[in-house]
């Protein structure tokens, strides 16, 4: 019985030379801190030929890398170490901040390259960037807000130096309104507005939300901060400040 196919045969050539190109691309990720090489050791492995010599890439394959990228190198949501304004070495988790790669717009571009077979060098897709990234889990910088709950204190880092340190009163926890922990990125900052909420419709000068309606605030309704204030008289969840230290 004869093949149906030799060796020469255009579509057996044309299949092996597309399944080349696929494989012989080499995509370098840059993440500031390290580079991650894909390059045809594992791109091999997601070229596909079918009997009628159809070549395709095995998205489900590019899909289960591009996972693997993030597991490694997204930072939003997971923990870091980090040192307190009075030294002590924790670490924070939570919140919205960080880095996140976008998963079905980076298969989208990584498809496409691969199957242009062209060598490139790029950082990946994000959904959501950090400041920085200095190494795997340090992603916030020296220029950050560090709220204290425990000792009702803030503090404004701008390259690793104190420019503001203040009493604050945090949300009340004997009534569910205790303030959330993570770490979070400031959505806006805005002069002038309404808060609005439950039984309360309160103007504030300087409005900093970064957990949705959660944010830090002027209180100028209030004379004093800190302490255990925020135990039987605290906010809704927001971080009340004094009006000269929320400018």
């Amino acid at each position: 019985k004869l093949p149906k196919y030799y060796a020469k045969d255009q579509a057996v050539t044309d299949a092996l030379t597309k399944a080349n190109k696929y494989a012989s691309g080499t995509i370098t990720y840059d993440f500031d801190y390290t580079k991650e090489t894909l390059d045809y050791n594992t791109s091999k492995n997601w070229v596909k030929i079918s009997k009628d010599f159809k070549v395709t890439l095995d998205e489900s394959k590019v899909g289960d890398y591009i996972e693997k990228l993030g597991s490694k190198y997204n930072t939003m949501g997971s923990s870091r170490p980090f040192t307190t304004a009075y030294g002590s070495k924790i670490n924070v988790y939570g919140g919205d901040y960080g880095w996140k790669i976008y998963f079905d717009k980076e298969k989208a571009q990584l498809i496409k390259e691969l199957k242009s077979g062209k060598d490139v060098e790029r950082e990946p897709v994000y959904s959501y960037k950090a400041r920085c990234r200095k190494s795997a889990k340090n992603d916030i910088g020296n220029s950050y807000v560090e709220v204290s709950i425990s000792n009702q204190e803030v503090w404004l880092f701008v390259n690793g130096e104190c420019k503001v340190n203040s009493s604050v009163v945090t949300g009340d926890p004997t009534k569910g309104h205790q303030t959330y922990t993570g770490v979070y990125a400031l959505t806006y900052k805005q002069r002038n507005a309404t808060l609005v909420g439950e039984n309360y419709e309160t103007p504030v000068s300087y409005w900093m939300p970064f957990n949705r309606n959660i944010g830090m605030h002027d209180a100028s309704w209030r004379s004093d901060f800190g302490g255990t204030i925020y135990k039987t008289k605290g906010s809704h969840g927001c971080i009340n400040m004094p009006p000269a230290k929320a400018q």
